[in-house]
């Protein structure tokens, strides 16, 4: 089943020295809406769960929640069928790579009904995120970023509106760029 609920929106949330953060209100509507049409369609999701990991080209994090977990895992079970159906293997069980990695990066995140979360020290070092994450609606997937990585690459790629709203959401919260 596809999921045509997308993240949108942004925030700027302080992020404290353990690595609390709150996953914002408006990504928190994406993952309810989305959970509710999976457990309609009888998908076993948890709606407390987010997988989070480095992004593979931009220097943030992307994050996601169970139900595009598990488009993931059928797009991966669907490309490894029909490559054994093209090769002529017996088995979708390989060990060449492709389930690793797409699914070894991933940390698994639960927040609770608040959206309070904990980025582990190891994705707030990949993100360069220190006192505050800008999270960023990017369709089926969600980025964090740090502000300042996050206002470079859209200078880099001259997203004036992204510059905009970041800029914005820096001066109301006195964080500097």
């Amino acid at each position: 089943m596809e999921f045509s609920i997308p993240f949108g929106g942004q925030a700027l949330n302080a992020v404290d020295s353990k690595g609390r953060v709150s996953l914002p209100a408006d990504l928190r509507a994406t993952v309810d809406r989305r959970a509710a049409q999976a457990k309609a369609a009888e998908m076993p999701v948890d709606d407390k769960l987010l997988y989070i990991s480095e992004d593979e080209e931009l220097p943030c994090l992307t994050g996601f929640d169970e139900t595009e977990y598990f488009a993931l895992a059928a797009e991966l079970r669907e490309q490894r069928a029909r490559e054994a159906r093209q090769e002529g293997r017996k088995s979708l069980i390989r060990r060449d790579g492709g389930g690793a990695e797409t699914f070894a990066p991933l940390q698994r995140i639960v927040f609770d009904k608040a959206g309070r979360m904990v980025l582990s020290g190891l994705l707030r070092e990949i993100a360069g995120i220190e006192d505050y994450a800008f999270f960023a609606g990017n369709g089926p997937y969600f980025d964090i970023w740090s502000p300042a990585r996050a206002h470079a690459h859209y200078q880099a790629t001259g997203d004036r509106r992204l510059i905009r709203i970041l800029e914005h959401l820096c001066r109301e919260k006195g964080v500097t760029l």
